[in-house]
């Protein structure tokens, strides 16, 4: 994710219900989608209530799904496309990206509870 993205979850994230973003911060991710076939979830991904914790500050290649062809919606929605795809990420590739977790080193977080520390 670049940078633009991480400091809109940051935002997201200190600004939501406190107990919830524990919550869901703080779940065992590891999930299993088929009867022997186990996956470890999104960060985000509440596992218990099934929906992004920061829907509305989500990433590119969230908001992508099911808008561009090569990434087809993962609920088989029809959604309306965006119009160059291409070109989006290729502007996205010029950007610096890092994971979440790498972002967060880089700014001092290293803990989840530094999100929601005094609001409970």
């Amino acid at each position: 994710m670049a940078r633009s993205e991480f400091d809109r979850i940051v935002e997201h994230l200190r600004e939501a219900d406190a107990e919830r973003v524990d919550r869901v911060l703080f779940q065992e991710k590891r999930v299993v989608w088929f009867e022997e076939t186990q996956a470890e979830a999104c960060l985000f991904y509440d596992v218990v209530h099934r929906g992004c914790l920061v829907y509305p500050a989500r990433p590119l290649i969230c908001r992508l799904f099911g808008r561009v062809e090569w990434l087809p919606c993962p609920l088989g929605r029809p959604l309306e496309q965006v119009g160059d795809g291409i070109e989006v990420i290729r502007a996205y590739a010029r950007e610096r990206r890092a994971t979440f977790t790498e972002w967060c080193t880089e700014s001092g977080i290293f803990d989840f509870r530094q999100f929601t520390a005094g609001r409970r």
